[in-house]
Formats: C-alpha cells, structure tokens, sequence
C-alpha cells in the first residue's frame, strides 16, 4: 500500500531586516534578515564550531584548528574562561596556552573566521560557570547591574579588549544562558562595545524561554544525551525532542540544573532566522552519568535542525579539551550539581585534544560538504511541515519535512533516534509541488536530504533518491556527488537524457542533450561518501583522514597503519602513495592491583568521584620526552588519574573510549604513574554500555601518524 506524504510549498515572502544591531562603525557587510544570515546582500550557511583555546595545549591548537577546517567549519567559537585567566584579582594572565590573541590568530591562519564568547558567565561545566573563586566569594550580588559588579566586569572587559584589539570578529555573545536579564545584556554589550569590542552580530542564548533584549541575535541548541539528569533517568525525552523536524527551537533542557524554576513559554520576538550555538556534536559526561553518543545520532540531530529550518549550524563541543590546570571544573566540593574529574573536558566530539578525528567528524562533513555546495540557496529556503508531522514522544510516524524557495528544495527525513530502532516505512511516496518522487521503502536509521529542482550545469535534476555531498568540474562538465541512502536503490530523473556508464567507483550516470553531456552524477554507498573530501576543486577518497583545501592529507590512528588515498582525474580514481605511520606498544608495568571498590558520596542525590584513592590499582608507563605521539590507553575502570611525578597531566572517566593522552601534556615526563580506581562504583551511575569490573589497562600504545601531499 503506497502512503503519499504531500506538502505545498512557496517562495518565501520579501525578506526585510531582522531587529539585530550591528557595532557602530563596522562594515563587514554581514547582516541579518527575518530568513538568514547575509554577506554583501548573499545569503551564507554559517558552520561555527566551539573549541576552547585554553583547555587544548598551544602546541596542538593548528591540529586541532586545521582538523576543524577540513570538517567542514567556516568559524571557530570559543568561551573566554574568567577562572583560567585571572584566578588572583589583578594578576591577570594570557601567556602561553592563555594567549587569546594567538590563538584567534592560529584560527584565522587556518581560514576559519572568528566568534567570541566573553562571559562574564560562560557555565561550560566550568567551576562557578567561569567566574573566578575571588569574584564569588566577594559578596557582589553576580550576574546584575550592581554598579560594583559591573566595575569588576568593565575591568576584565578592558583587559580582553586590549589583547584582541584590530581582530575581525564575526559575533560576540555576553555572558549564557541569562533568562530574565534583559537589561543586564544590554549594560554587558554596552560596554563590552564602549571598551572596542565591535562585531556584526551579537547573539544571546535563547533557550529556557530567556527574556532578550533588542538587538541580540537569539541563538539555541540541542543535544542527542545530557548529563545534567539523575543517573536513573532514561530515556531522556527533552533531548530526544531534538530528533525530530519541527519548527520548535527551544531545548529548554540546556542547563536545567543551574536554573531556578522552570522556564517560561518562549519570548514573542520580531521575525528572526533559526539560528544555533550549541548543537551536541557529543556530549561530556558527569561522574553519575556516563554518555558515549554514536557517530550516527550526532548526524541524525544536525540533520534534524536542517530539517528545521536552521541556517547557522552551531556546534558544542567540536573538539575536545582539557583544563590548563586542577581546581576549573565543575564539581561538587565547589557546589556544584554535577562532579566532573579535574582536568578532562572529554566531550566525545569530532575532533580530540590532539587533531585526531572520531567517526562523527565524518559524518558531519558529508553534511558541511553540501552546505559549502548548496548552504546559500538552503539559507534561502524556509521549512515546511506536513499538517499531521509526528513529533515527540511519538516513535511510530515518518519524521520529514521539506525546505524550498517554491521552485527547488530538500526533503528531509530522520529515521533514527537514539537507543530505538524506529519502524521501517514501506511504500512511501512524496509529492512536493509538481515533483513526484519514486516509491520507497525507507528503512530502519535512514536519515537523508533528497533534491528536488536542482540546477546542475545546463541541465536540471527533477529529483534525486541519494542525498548531495558536493559538486566539482571534471572531465568538462559538472559532477555531482552523492551518497546513496542504505536501503534504498539511487534513482534521478533530469531534464535531459540520463544514462548510466560504468563506474569503478559507486555508480554514475551521465546527463545529455543532442549528443552532448551536460552533466554528471555519481553516487557513492555510505563508508565512501564519509571519505570523500575536496581539495583544489578535485575530489579526495581517503578514510580516516583529514585532507585540507590544499592537499595536505594526514592519517591517525589505525588509519595511518595502512593509509589509502585516491584522487579523481580525468582517467579515474588515481591511488596516491602514503609512507605508513607506525605504531608502538608502551611498556605497562603492573605496581598494585585494585582493592575494593571505595564508597562514595552523594550532593543532591548524584553520585560524587571517590575521594580515596587508596583502592586504586597503579601501573607505569615508561614514556619517551622526544617521541611527539599521543599515548592511546585502552583501560577498564571507574576513574583514572595519570601523574608525571606530583603533576596531574591527564584523567578520565570510563565510557568505554580509549584514553588519550597527547605528547604536549606530557612535557619532559619519562614515565607516567597511573592510577585506576575500579568498577563497578558503589553509587548510581549509568553508563553507556556494560558496567566496568575491575581496573587495568587493557592496551598502550604510541599512536601514528602519516601523511602526504597530493
């Protein structure tokens, strides 16, 4: 029985400028309209992504940075952490890690443009949100227009603006997640401007129904998993809602644990486009609650605010990080709701603390690849929602929707949703406008963008059951690229005749008039669309690596042992030569096994990090100060601690992740002392798969790396 899914759609109405007030005095073109973000009149696709310069080591920001750009983004976001900087009231420091300005400098080197996040309050599982202990303990009545406050802010102010004086800012957000401060945020942005900070764009955190005043970009977010809930909590529905296309923008669960009450209905404010800060590209966890978020949910979701009508796709963490030093994190001897360990900041993002890539990185720039293709006319393409759409807690229904200027579009549908497998849809047909879409069956996961009306050189493809991953000039004529939806067979139909040819790589058709072709199509299964890259208008095929604008290709990882490379000329797919990198087991020498598993202690209900170590097991890792490889940990455990003598270099709570720790954290050390306190813990814990027995390392080894030039 075929089922029809039917939307009408319709160009947009007249877009005029959204209520967003640029700095006085900066003409970087940027503007803001009721449906986008523009540069120079032309609508862009932002893709921001947060990495916190003072919680990666200097020596691995460009890695971190360059892995960042190759991803996919086009800006970098970053909290600027008060604690970090001034932890003594007038010893302020932006040395070393600290050096804001280098870093806005590295990422600018790197092509990515630049956000600040200047707090004062940023939250960022930092302790008191980023505020220093001095300031806390002072007695000013925090976060308020108390003139004495506001002097404390002015003057931290003063001194960020010194150190990033002359950079380009592309937009600036005070202070987070404020709900009933209004006046608060216009006194911050006042000064903050009065003192030279200036940027097109000014944005304020809009969820939890938060008040904003005039001027202010509201900005949201949603993440697949949350730590913020009590470990017996399962399923998380307010952040399984975001799993859904809806024209809801508002995940109200963001820092629901340091909010007081609950929020109120979302603000009615001038017309203004879904813009987003913090989409969960991972999720950290707290000690009562461990989270290990699967590549595929976190390619679900942004698909999800695509679908939406998102045109800035924001995201939080993109990149690991690890704190400067102990005494920053959240944690419940600073009275916080969650423990977090001291110096790990481990969000299971795209990228980690060292440049290396998880699968999810991937998976997103597949995505980031189409908007660097088509973002522009997407940005231009409002949502539309089908009268009967499914939305939360519903586990039944097709999840789709359709974006379009009435003439081309996207449809948009989110098969999947965390830890369910959601019902197969059989015999599903769309019909958008004119276009007719073939009968389908969709399966069990599948989540994609299928285009409709879309230009491809001088010829036109009706439609498409494979979703765009990017578009290059090759053998005269224009490529597209696309990844086949698993389960379901690719079909296109253009106004010109199609023919498949051979291909020894996916399929491909070619578009023809007259004897001529106009254009081609090649469609790739799912593993080679999450390897495709672009570099130099030629199309890259390597797994596992991140390959710049330029050529640079880099392999870590098990990718490195046997890297493989290939580029598309106009014979084919051409295998390009990588020297491999070569790994190397780390001695592990066994000092103490555990003893028994220690008792904990609770705030709140939520389990604390043991405070007695005296059960851990202890094992040395003998370590070479010259060798520039990660050391990769696979290990079994509760919590686990890594000393180079009495200095803390690294620690981590078991996910079931290995555990990495880069050759910058090191330093001069020879020998790392570990120690590992066993599972399974004696308080309420959930974790993300089968509970830890015991402590030990299971695997050590050094890291490769390789790379070459194409």
């Amino acid at each position: 029985m075929t089922r029809v899914h039917t939307l009408t759609v319709r160009p947009p109405a007249t877009t005029e400028l959204a209520d967003i007030h640029p700095s006085a005095g900066v003409d970087s073109g940027v503007e803001v309209t009721a449906q986008s973000v523009r540069q120079d009149g032309i609508p862009i696709f932002p893709i921001t992504g947060e990495i916190h310069y003072s919680r990666i080591p200097r020596g691995e920001w460009m890695p971190v940075l360059t892995a960042a750009r190759a991803g996919g983004l086009t800006h970098v976001s970053t909290y600027v952490l008060w604690n970090h900087h001034e932890p003594e009231r007038g010893r302020p420091d932006f040395t070393g890690g600290l050096d804001v300005r280098a870093f806005l400098e590295t990422a600018r080197d790197a092509g990515l443009g630049l956000i600040l996040r200047i707090g004062p309050y940023a939250h960022a599982e930092a302790r008191h949100g980023g505020l220093p202990d001095w300031l806390v303990d002072s007695g000013l009545p925090l976060r308020t227009n108390d003139p004495a406050y506001l002097a404390e802010v002015e003057r931290w102010y003063a001194l960020l603006a010194e150190q990033v004086s002359g950079m380009p800012l592309f937009s600036i957000q005070v202070d987070n997640e404020l709900y009933d401060g209004a006046d608060h945020l216009t006194r911050l942005r006042e000064m903050a401007e009065g003192l030279g900070l200036r940027a097109p764009i000014w944005t304020a955190t809009g969820w939890g129904g938060a008040q904003l005043p005039d001027g202010f970009l509201p900005v949201y977010g949603g993440y697949p998993e949350s730590f913020w809930l009590d470990a017996d909590v399962e399923p998380d529905l307010r952040s399984h809602a975001n799993f859904y296309p809806s024209p809801r923008r508002d995940d109200d669960s963001i820092g629901a644990d340091h909010r007081a009450g609950e929020p109120v209905a979302e603000a009615v404010r001038a017309p203004h486009p879904f813009t987003t800060c913090e989409l969960g590209s991972g999720m950290t966890s707290a000690y009562h609650r461990r989270l290990d978020v699967p590549a595929a949910d976190v390619a679900a979701l942004a698909m999800a605010k695509l679908a939406s009508g998102s045109v800035w796709q924001g995201y939080y963490m993109y990149a690991d990080g690890r704190n400067p030093r102990r005494g920053l994190q959240e944690s419940h001897a600073a009275a916080g709701p969650n423990d977090f360990p001291e110096i790990a900041y481990d969000f299971g993002a795209p990228v980690q603390v060292d440049g290396a890539t998880r699968p999810s990185w991937a998976a997103l720039r597949r995505q980031h690849l189409m908007l660097a293709r088509w973002g522009a006319a997407l940005a231009a393409m409002p949502a539309f929602f089908a009268e009967d759409a499914v939305d939360s807690p519903d586990l039944t229904g097709l999840r789709w929707s359709v974006r379009s200027d009435g003439r081309r579009g996207f449809v948009f549908v989110v098969n999947r949703h965390p830890g369910v497998d959601l019902p197969a849809h059989e015999g599903v047909r769309f019909e958008v406008g004119d276009t007719v879409f073939p009968e389908v069956d969709i399966p069990t996961g599948a989540v994609f963008a299928w285009p409709f009306g879309m230009p491809l050189g001088d010829a036109t493809v009706h439609w498409l059951t494979a979703q765009p991953v990017t578009e290059v000039l090759w053998r005269g004529a224009p490529l597209l690229v696309a990844a086949a939806t698993d389960g379901i067979p690719p079909q296109l139909s253009a106004d010109a005749d199609v023919a498949e040819v051979a291909a020894d790589r996916g399929r491909r058709w070619e578009l023809s008039r007259g004897g001529g072709v106009l254009a081609r199509v090649l469609v790739l299964d799912d593993a080679d669309a999450d390897a495709i890259a672009v570099a130099d208008g030629r199309l890259v095929w390597a797994p596992g690596a991140v390959v710049t604008d330029g050529g640079e290709v880099t392999f870590a990882g098990d990718a490195a042992v046997a890297p493989r490379a290939e580029v598309l000329d106009d014979g084919g797919w051409v295998a390009v030569e990588v020297e491999p990198g070569h790994a190397a087991e780390v001695a592990v020498t066994l000092e103490r096994s555990a003893g028994a598993t220690p008792s904990g202690a609770e705030r709140g209900g939520r389990a604390s990090i043991p405070a007695e170590w005296d059960a851990a097991a202890i094992v040395t890792l003998a370590v070479d100060p010259a060798d520039e490889r990660t050391v990769r940990l696979e290990w079994i455990g509760d919590v686990a601690r890594a000393w180079a003598d009495d200095r803390l270099v690294s620690d981590a709570l078991w996910t079931g992740r290995p555990w990495r720790i880069p050759a910058d954290l090191r330093g001069d050390a020879t020998e790392l002392r570990i120690e590992i306190l066993p599972g399974p813990p004696s308080g309420r814990v959930r974790f993300p798969g089968q509970v830890p027995v015991g402590a030990g390392i299971t695997r050590a080894e050094l890291e490769p790396r390789a790379s070459v030039r194409i």
